[in-house]
Parts: C-alpha cells; sequence; structure tokens
C-alpha cells in the first residue's frame, strides 16, 4: 500500500491512502497502519479514499436529504433538540453563516426515524431516513478500521481494542454553511471536536482546513472518492495524549453555499473515557484524568470552558508539578 500521490494533494501537503480491500493482520495493513499513525501524529487526521460513499448514495444525501432538511422552517428545525451538541445547531458568533443537525445513534434505524418523524410530524420522510441510516452504516466499517489501525500502532492488545470499539455510540451531523460575508471566507473558526473520530465527507464545495505542527493551514480537496477522517479531543484521552486532536477550520473563499456530513464517534451514555491501561507507563504517564463526556460537554458549551483555548486540559488534565 502506497499513498496516492497527485498534483492537487501536493500542494496541499497531505497525502491520501487507499484502505479499500485492505485485511487485518497483511503486509498491506501492516503498511497502511503505519501511514495512517504518521498521519495521525503529525496532523490529527488522514485522508482515505474509499467507496463507502457511491454516487447514487451521495446524489441522495447531497442531493435530496439535506436540501429537504435545510429548507424546513426555523421554528421546526429548533424543535429537535436535545442537549449542547445533538438536535439543531444554529446560527452563532463564530460560525454566523453555520447550521447543522446532528442525528444521535444512526446505526439504529429506529433513532434515526424518530428524528424525521420529529421534522416531519405528518407522515414522516421516510427517503431522508433511509438515506442517513444507509450512510451511517456505509462509514461504520470505514471509522472502525481507522480507528482499529490507530490503536494497533500504538501497541494497543485486541481485548483492550475491542472493548473501546464497543464502548462507542456513533451519530451523523449534516452541516450547511451559507455564504460568508467576511473577506477571507471564513465560515468556522479553529478548534477542536469533543469526539473520538469524524468522518468528514465535503460536498463539491471546498472548505475544509487543517493546521499543521508549524501552524501553516493544509487545505483538503472536496473530492468525490475520499473522505478526511479527523481526531477528536477524546482519541487524545484515550491514546494518552499520544495522537493529538486535529486543529481545522472551514472556511470558502468563493463565497459559495457548502453542504457536509460527518460520521462521528462519542462514548456512550454512562461509559467515561481515560487512557487505556497499555498506553500509561513510566515513560508516558498519565496525561488525563477519567472524563465524564457529558460533564465536559457542559463545561465546553455551557460553563467555564467556552473562555478557554484548551477546555479539555482544564477539564481533566492532569496537572504539572512545578
Amino acid at each position: 500500500m502506497a499513498p496516492i500521490d497527485d498534483a492537487e494533494q501536493r500542494l496541499s501537503g497531505i497525502s491520501r491512502l487507499d484502505l479499500r480491500g485492505i485485511e487485518p493482520s497483511s503486509r498491506a495493513w501492516e503498511e497502511a497502519r503505519t501511514a495512517v499513525a504518521a498521519s495521525m501524529e503529525a496532523l490529527g487526521a488522514v485522508l482515505v479514499v474509499q467507496d463507502a460513499l457511491g454516487p447514487d448514495l451521495r446524489r441522495a444525501l447531497f442531493g435530496r436529504a439535506m436540501p429537504e432538511l435545510f429548507a424546513l422552517p426555523l421554528d421546526v428545525k429548533r424543535s429537535l433538540v436535545s442537549g449542547h451538541i445533538n438536535g439543531y445547531v444554529g446560527p452563532r458568533p463564530s460560525a454566523p453563516s453555520y447550521e447543522s443537525v446532528r442525528a444521535w445513534e444512526t446505526t439504529n434505524g429506529g433513532a434515526v426515524r424518530n428524528v424525521g418523524d420529529v421534522l416531519w410530524p405528518h407522515g414522516g420522510n421516510p427517503a431522508f431516513c433511509d438515506t442517513v441510516s444507509a450512510f451511517a452504516t456505509n462509514m461504520l466499517g470505514l471509522q472502525r478500521k481507522v480507528g482499529t489501525m490507530v490503536l494497533e500502532s500504538l501497541g494497543v492488545g485486541q481485548g483492550s481494542l475491542g472493548s473501546h470499539l464497543d464502548s462507542l455510540n456513533y451519530s451523523v451531523r449534516l452541516s450547511h454553511y451559507g455564504v460568508s460575508e467576511a473577506g477571507d471566507g471564513m465560515l468556522m473558526k479553529s478548534h477542536r471536536d469533543p469526539t473520538v473520530l469524524s468522518v468528514v465527507v465535503q460536498h463539491d464545495v471546498e472548505g475544509l482546513e487543517v493546521q499543521a505542527q508549524d501552524g501553516s493551514w493544509l487545505a483538503v480537496a472536496p473530492q468525490p472518492d475520499t473522505v478526511a477522517v479527523i481526531a477528536g479531543e477524546l482519541l487524545a484521552v484515550v491514546t494518552n495524549g499520544r495522537m493529538p486532536a486535529c486543529v481545522h477550520r472551514v472556511r470558502a473563499p468563493s463565497r459559495r453555499e457548502r453542504l457536509s456530513a460527518q460520521f462521528v464517534s462519542v462514548p456512550k451514555d454512562s461509559f467515561t473515557v481515560q487512557p487505556l491501561d497499555e498506553l500509561v507507563d513510566a515513560d508516558h504517564p498519565p496525561r488525563y484524568n477519567p472524563c465524564d463526556f457529558d460533564g465536559y460537554v457542559r463545561f465546553r458549551y455551557a460553563g467555564e470552558g467556552r473562555k478557554l483555548s484548551d477546555p479539555l486540559e482544564a477539564f481533566c488534565g492532569v496537572a504539572k508539578g512545578p
């Protein structure tokens, strides 16, 4: 397995990795695992060539389901509320042209239909629900493959790896960005996600940029066969700081509306996130205390964490001695 190299990706400084057809324990798996880990360690992100989102599903998602969703009246979208990060999120000062809807537990088809019943109370929207469910189902294997490679690269055994994967819940966030009024085309300022991993699928219009270690910004082209897998803050906790959360932003200087879809993993209800035992030793002392996900979300979005540049460190970081 070798990185796919083309002119556009060389300009961005990010290589794409083709993980299609690679099976665990093979030589190709080992090579891919090394490349995934290197990209994650450097950027907190990796670009993956995939065939999980074919042209028919892409058209159904971006051509029908999402336009129908965001065309709904604002009061209808606002009726889908559940906590600080679930349901509908509208424009805010840091992202004035952004809105999104998060459908949670999307690998459970019934949960997606509950969302459809709220948004379309008179008969639901079966086509919308089927499309979101198909997207989630197709992305699940890809995200688990990348997550497995990341943890295997650090020496995590199959028992701990399986327990970690079993502790996760999955959701889909559908995002719409209006035309930015800012001269630089900024749609969402730089940030880290409060997730384990996110698979980001862009549609047609550029926008996603990830920050390199030297502070420069690398553009991720919206290629139909490629997704970005982004490390969230909770992956940094699980790996004891060995895999950094990706700093990223959204900037579309072409001044066009933009759609993207994310497939996201977070802990299941009642699960506490902490560094895996195999990643804590004398050379790697614990960097994070156990992190209650719901408590962290409240702290970050409704508490003191809103004012901090590194809310995760303040919430569960292990205090360093003098």
